[in-house]
């Protein structure tokens, strides 16, 4: 089907506070993530969501291993499916750096079986997932991957995906009736039936521990009242216009690392707060 451009009113999206907001008004973001082997992955999600204006962030981790006193931002929780329960009202963003331990995989059944509407999964959390054999999941979950976990959730491999990025997108969009962000050098969003595409990213963004830092900003922008959708592209636009920004500045693109990212999100923000519209070019899905 022919591709049309769709308007993406970006500057109305964006989350404000006035005069009398408190903290409240920026939501909650319930990162789950960093494990043993993997802190970082963990915490870089947690700045993204706290530097994109999530009002409260908690992050369930390993805290045996956890720098208490560099990383003071969060309110922290160890691996519990409990405390989960006890943060129903928050946007779950899990799988960043978590492992693929069953007491991992209870995490993702217990947010399924007690129903938690808000949920982003990413990383370890989609190989999870694949492995569950899960068939459908809520409409308003995200999920984040890469080719390679895509390729997992349908079961094929990388390079099939890789040939044919949009209908194997449509595929996993089909299977689980959720919104879905595609990432790789050429950013797709399967949602509310439409698949958008977005524009080539900068190659800087090829690192590890820059998706860590979408998820984090995709939280915050959902714990924001954005819609499910909404929050998706808010995120994208707000990680890519980081990177332009960070390269404007004359760096070189091999040398991004994802705490620059973080660092430009305050000005990446205000630019975007500039931009009226955004056209993305987009096709009804089947």
């Amino acid at each position: 089907m022919t591709k049309k451009l769709a308007r993406i009113p970006l500057k109305r999206w964006l989350p404000e506070r006035f005069k009398y907001s408190n903290k409240t008004d920026g939501g909650k973001v319930f990162v789950v993530g960093g494990g043993a082997r993997f802190k970082g992955a963990g915490l870089l999600s947690a700045l993204a969501a706290t530097r994109a204006g999530a009002g409260y962030t908690h992050l369930m981790t390993d805290l045996a291993r956890y720098p208490w006193t560099e990383f003071p931002d969060f309110i922290l929780h160890k691996f519990q499916t409990r405390e989960l329960g006890k943060n129903a009202d928050a946007v779950i963003a899990i799988g960043p750096g978590l492992g693929l331990g069953s007491d991992k995989e209870k995490l993702i059944r217990f947010l399924l079986n007690k129903k938690m509407t808000k949920v982003v999964l990413d990383a370890d959390a989609l190989t999870l997932l694949a492995r569950m054999k899960i068939k459908k999941l809520p409409s308003s979950w995200i999920l984040t991957p890469h080719e390679g976990e895509l390729a997992r959730l349908l079961g094929v491999s990388s390079q099939l995906v890789k040939k044919d990025r949009e209908k194997y997108l449509e595929k996993a969009y089909l299977k689980y009736r959720c919104t879905i962000l595609l990432k790789g050098s050429e950013t797709l969003i399967a949602a509310e039936d439409k698949l958008y595409k977005f524009s080539m990213g900068p190659s800087a963004l090829a690192k590890a521990g820059t998706g860590d830092v979408l998820l984090g900003i995709i939280a915050a922008m959902y714990a924001q009242k954005l819609g499910v959708f909404e929050a998706a592209v808010a995120g994208h636009l707000i990680h890519m216009e980081a990177c332009k920004g960070w390269l404007k500045k004359g760096n070189d693109h091999l040398s991004l690392r994802p705490l620059d990212l973080i660092d430009q999100m305050p000005s990446a923000i205000k630019r975007l707060r500039r931009k009226p519209s955004v056209f993305v070019k987009c096709r009804v899905l089947t």
